[in-house]
């Protein structure tokens, strides 16, 4: 019998291999070339814990018998996966190398020879066939080998000591998975509230996550433009920090995108052309088209996609459009060097941002009662079909700057008779398609996103590699209920890392990664809303809107924009981190990270109504350390228990991803948080039920645009379970409990909220021409001392299976068919007070089909199966006041070409 060892690199044949074998070990030696070559078809009972790939080869030849060899290939910084069961040798070596980029060839001595995937296919006509069977995963879900995304080291889910997914575009396209979310059917921790009606940054944990594109941070997009996952080869979701490599992340989590590539299946790189094109349309006249192209360049390739939307939606005066292109390019240049590039653009417009429905009571909650009628105090004088904020003054008049239109508890809020509903008062049944949103609305967006990287892998297997990466955004937008904003912003970072193993001894080693990197941001962030010049409840939606709800925002002056809030931003960053996993015996791991950061942040607001210091650049410097520390132990039996603790300090920025004037002046622009998480990965039945199951407590600091400070704290259990339960059938299960609280803002202190009238005692419909509002939560005594964000929910459960068959014959072609069904349950959410709004909880039921004949298939997707009636809270200020209503049951087609 001869084994790998990692001092064997050269390509050998079988019989120079048992020849070398036989001076190490001359026993086995001799009793290995004496036997006859084993059957390809002998079954063997195989038991390999996961470990380093090198020994994990080794243990699978010593308990098969058989002859494995590395041709030219070095197996060391690999890591393998649990092995359990009864399987030929060929099926065992198979699931060793899933995810490795190697694959083998048996010789004519019968030896295993493992090969690069890439050299093989270019060799296939002279060797013959290549012997690899794996498993078959429809949905990707199961361990497939190592990723660097969420600790900056190559170590598979099972070896992370974080609560983390990974959602391939298998699972995105068969569970009708279009943006973040709806990842809330596959991951836990991950329920979204309605960010006004726009999906854009994840939230998980009860916080608002990150996005990153590569591993680079991309700028705040809190509900600026839709996160799309079309164009994504897979998503990541990390709960809880980043890692010190990527940046200093907030607690809460983050998702990570990586894009479509010339990448193969079961090569390094694709080598042969290919792409396809898809067609979708469904319910409410939604359309989209898509297109991918695969170009094979030496050792690599280029590869373009193209998606297309224009639509229009359930939601009345919603009319979603975008355009998405995106490039990449892959590729080894020789001598260990590679790299890496990716471009991304996409332009939306039509997915106007919404509240959701106003004049929320419960009574409209439970049983559809909306109060109708209008105030027509509000003329439109000039006739512009908008109400200017000089023909407010003259109604309502204004103090201090601000319109009386909105009453402030803290300053003695009260109503004006004016506010009153004086035509068409009553009560009807609201479509759930009437929402806020307006024809004069608009939400119009670009983002250009680009990374690049180049990395020389050396001989001894460290890597140096450099990247680089920039994203550039642009956003306007109106809601004619008195909001508007103009957004830019860029960000580029760059960054340099060297990675390398070292071993003491013949049980310890250690992958350290160190680097350093710069990050520089600037931001244009201009806003009307300070000026109180908004009034969410005096639109009827059972009528639709008029120009006396119609607020022309900003402030026009002489055909000028005069905005409430002019802010300019930039800062930059300087940092170094490092990040190391010791492993002891092959067991037991520790997982330690450093990073180090220096900001330079000014900021200037020239705006027109401004708290605080306006028309004055201020700056300001401070450092900052983050550091995790994880350990996890390995058992023979494919279950990792672990534990991780973090302190991570984050920037505190902006919608734009900026850092304001008070943030500056009060030195608060760096934001502390603290994770406490214990948790078990498991990968058991010889790999075929692979997840993992966490508890953690976690606090986060935060500080809002006006100097609001407000500190996060939540704990919670999660559990993740993906069954291949046989090779046509599957089962993925998710499960969050969790409870996030706001901490004790104190009295007069936290965050500002808008509160119904009969908050604030009075009759609805003597009030709704008006805003009612709280500056600070803590101004009320119920929540002075801390509360629960009652917008995410306490218990979510997602369980779906899908069904694949085997090939069949259908008229006279080879096809495949899959099913996949499932659903997820919601608990029951609300506002911010205990005896404010209460939203049932609901269980939204999934259906998808699929038929693929030879290059073509044809699927269909149902979403809300049962057609359930739903309601997603709001986030931010509008918590108490809006509502979004569900999706009712809505259905896609969808025709693809593959060649």
């Amino acid at each position: 019998m001869i084994i790998h060892r990692s001092g064997l690199k050269a390509v050998f044949t079988s019989s120079a291999a048992v020849l070398a074998l036989s001076v190490a070990a001359a026993p086995v030696a001799v009793l290995a070339q004496t036997q006859s070559i084993p059957s390809a078809a002998q079954i063997y009972q195989i038991r390999i814990e996961a470990q380093a790939l090198d020994r994990a080869v080794v243990a699978l030849s010593e308990q098969a018998g058989v002859v494995i060899v590395a041709a030219g290939v070095s197996l060391e910084n690999r890591r393998s996966t649990v092995l359990s069961g009864a399987m030929t040798a060929q099926e065992a070596l198979a699931r060793l190398l899933e995810g490795t980029n190697l694959t083998f060839r048996r010789d004519s001595n019968g030896a295993y020879v493992i090969v690069s995937a890439a050299d093989v296919r270019a060799e296939a006509v002279q060797v013959g066939d290549v012997l690899v069977t794996a498993r078959y995963d429809p949905l990707s879900r199961l361990q497939k080998g190592a990723t660097d995304s969420f600790t900056g080291l190559d170590r598979s889910l099972l070896e992370t000591p974080r609560s983390a997914s990974r959602v391939s575009a298998d699972t995105i396209a068969r569970y009708g998975m279009e943006n973040v979310d709806d990842l809330v059917a596959a991951v836990p921790g991950a329920f979204t509230a309605s960010f006004f009606g726009v999906p854009g940054n994840l939230n998980v944990r009860g916080t608002l996550a990150d996005t990153y594109f590569q591993g680079f941070k991309r700028i705040e997009n809190r509900g600026s433009f839709s996160s799309n996952l079309g164009a994504a080869a897979y998503v990541e979701v990390l709960r809880g920090p980043s890692s010190p490599i990527y940046g200093p992340g907030k607690v809460g989590g983050l998702l990570n995108f990586v894009p479509k590539s010339a990448r193969g299946a079961n090569a390094r790189y694709a080598d042969e052309m290919g792409g396809g094109f898809n067609v979708t349309v469904g319910s409410y006249g939604r359309r989209n088209a898509a297109a991918d192209l695969v170009i094979p360049a030496g050792d690599g390739g280029f590869a373009f996609y193209v998606e297309r939307e224009d639509s229009d939606s359930y939601y009345r005066n919603i009319h979603p459009k975008h355009l998405n292109l995106q490039a990449t390019y892959v590729g080894d240049f020789g001598r260990g060097w590679s790299g890496e590039v990716n471009l991304m653009h996409f332009e939306e417009s039509g997915r106007i941002q919404s509240p959701g429905w106003n004049r929320v009571t419960q009574n409209l909650i439970d049983n559809g009662v909306y109060i109708t009628g209008r105030d027509t105090d509000l003329v439109d004088l000039d006739g512009s079909g908008m109400i200017e904020y000089g023909e407010i003054d003259a109604a309502f008049g204004a103090w201090g700057g601000t319109s009386n239109i909105r009453q402030i508890m803290e300053y003695g809020g009260k109503n004006n008779p004016k506010f009153a509903l004086d035509e068409g008062v009553g009560t009807t049944r609201l479509s759930h398609r009437n929402i806020m949103a307006d024809d004069a609305d608009y939400n119009n967006s670009r983002t250009f996103t680009a990374y690049a990287g180049l990395q020389k892998e050396m001989a001894n297997g460290s890597v140096l590699a450099f990247k680089a990466f920039v994203d550039d955004i642009e956003n306007q937008k109106l809601n004619s209920f008195g909001f508007a904003a103009d957004y830019e912003a860029r960000a580029f970072e760059g960054r340099v890392t060297y990675s390398f193993p070292t071993r003491f001894g013949q049980h310890i080693s250690a992958d350290t990664i160190v680097g350093a990197g710069y990050r520089d941001h600037t931001a244009k962030q201009y806003e009307s809303f300070l000026s109180g010049y908004i009034a969410l409840n005096r639109r009827d939606l059972s009528r639709g809107s008029t120009a006396g709800d119609r607020i022309a925002a900003p402030f026009i002056k002489n055909g000028v924009k005069m905005w409430d809030s002019r802010h300019e931003m930039e800062w930059d960053s300087r940092s170094v981190f490092a990040m190391s996993d010791i492993t002891m015996f092959d067991r037991f791991s520790i997982l330690a990270g450093l990073r180090w950061d220096d900001y330079d942040v000014r900021a200037i607001n020239k705006g027109e109504t401004v708290f605080g210091l306006k028309d004055t650049w201020v700056e300001n410097s401070n450092d900052a350390v983050s550091w995790s520390l994880s350990a996890r132990y390995e058992t023979p039996w494919g279950v990792t228990p672990y534990v991780t603790f973090a302190e991570p300090r984050s920037l505190e920025s902006t919608q734009t991803g900026g850092v304001s004037v008070g943030t500056v002046t009060s030195n608060l622009f760096i934001s502390p948080s603290e994770l406490k998480e214990v948790g078990v990965k498991f990968s058991v039945l010889d790999g075929s039920l692979f997840g993992g199951a966490a508890y953690y407590e976690q606090f986060r600091r935060q500080t809002d645009i006006m100097g609001n400070v407000s500190g996060t704290t939540s704990d919670g259990f999660e559990l993740e379970a993906n069954w291949l339960a046989t090779d046509q059938l599957s089962f993925n299960m998710a499960l969050t409990l969790q409870e996030t609280r706001v901490d004790a803002p104190g009295k007069g202190k936290g965050e500002y909220l808008e509160l119904r009238p009969e908050q604030f005692g009075l009759d609805p419909a003597l009030a709704y021409g008006g805003t009612f509002a709280v500056n600070n939560a803590g101004s009320l005594a119920e929540l002075a001392n801390g509360y629960v964000v009652r917008t995410m929910p306490d218990t979510v459960f997602s369980l779906f299976g899908t069904y694949t068959t085997r090939p069949f014959d259908l008229m006279g072609a080879q096809a495949t068919a899959g099913f996949t069904a499932g659903a997820t349950y919601v608990s029951e959410t609300g506002g911010v007070l205990k005896s404010s709004l209460q939203l049932p909880a609901y269980t939204l039921a999934k259906a998808a089909a699929y038929v693929k004949v030879r290059d073509v298939t044809v699927s269909a997707n149902i979403d809300n199966l049962f057609d359930e009636t739903y309601f997603t809270p709001s986030a931010e200020v509008y918590k108490e006041v809006a509502v979004m209503p569900g999706l009712p049951r809505m259905f896609r087609i969808n025709l693809a070409y593959r060649f």
